[in-house]
């Protein structure tokens, strides 16, 4: 069967018979593998589209388990994000992530649609790019079904007051109050940080924006530091995924 998609490669591997499979995120059918023939270093429309950080439309031949590539044509190349060497580190990390909270074979249409907005964000940015970087995770988080509690103590569930609780843990999943922070922190295994800024504020606003708002926005290295060390324990925790540990390396 021939089926017509769009999509955006994450990775791929050499094959046997000179042939390359092709891991791509497509809106209709989610993740999948698709082998191919075709020389990724001819100058040919179909090349360009097997490049990372191409957005591209794909013809596949679909059969009873695998898919394979008859052609491709990319709508968009991305290729100035690898003219920087810092927005370079940041959009790999993405494509990392969007790799390992996919699940082959099931389409996550607003989650593919944030990333053709994470990948026109930040080939136009001109501030700090981990910024996007965060933003995107936070907002991902929502459509994985693990975003955290920022509306009441995760552990009590107390209203937030005004003024804010301003500790948030990564044990429990989201903000939490003194009283139920002290008792967590009797845990060895728990995790709770008190940021010097309104954690929530941030998080909220993360959620709130679009991407494109970000893309002049350079936030504090100490807020910055602290959102990394949050975001990579919660989304480790939580999806076993940790692509920001090293990302503040280059824009420190």
């Amino acid at each position: 069967m021939i089926i017509n998609t769009e999509g955006i490669v994450l990775r791929q591997r050499k094959i046997a018979g000179n042939r390359r499979m092709i891991v791509i995120f497509t809106r209709q059918y989610g993740k999948i593998s698709a082998g191919t023939s075709i020389n990724e270093k001819s100058r040919s429309k179909s090349a360009l589209a097997l490049r990372p950080f191409t957005f591209a439309e794909y013809e596949l031949f679909k059969g009873r388990d695998s898919y394979s590539i008859n052609s491709a044509s990319a709508r968009r190349s991305y290729y100035s994000i690898g003219e920087d060497l810092d927005r370079f580190m940041v959009a790999s990390a993405f494509i990392e992530y969007l790799d390992k909270v996919t699940a082959d074979g099931e389409p996550a249409p607003g989650l593919y649609d944030l990333s053709i907005e994470f990948l026109e964000s930040i080939e136009k940015t001109s501030s700090s790019s981990e910024t996007l970087l965060f933003a995107f995770i936070v907002r991902s988080l929502r459509l994985l079904g693990v975003s955290p509690e920022l509306d009441c103590c995760v552990s009590c569930g107390r209203p937030h007051p005004e003024g804010g609780f301003r500790q948030f843990s990564v044990s429990a999943g989201g903000i939490i109050c003194d009283d139920c922070a002290n008792k967590e922190k009797t845990d060895r295994n728990a995790l709770i940080y008190k940021p010097s800024f309104a954690i929530i504020d941030v998080f909220r606003y993360f959620q709130s924006k679009p991407l494109k708002t970000f893309e002049k926005v350079t936030l504090k290295s100490d807020v910055a530091d602290m959102i990394r060390r949050i975001l990579a324990e919660y989304t480790e925790r939580y999806l076993d995924v940790d692509v920001l540990s090293g990302t503040g390396e280059l824009e420190a």
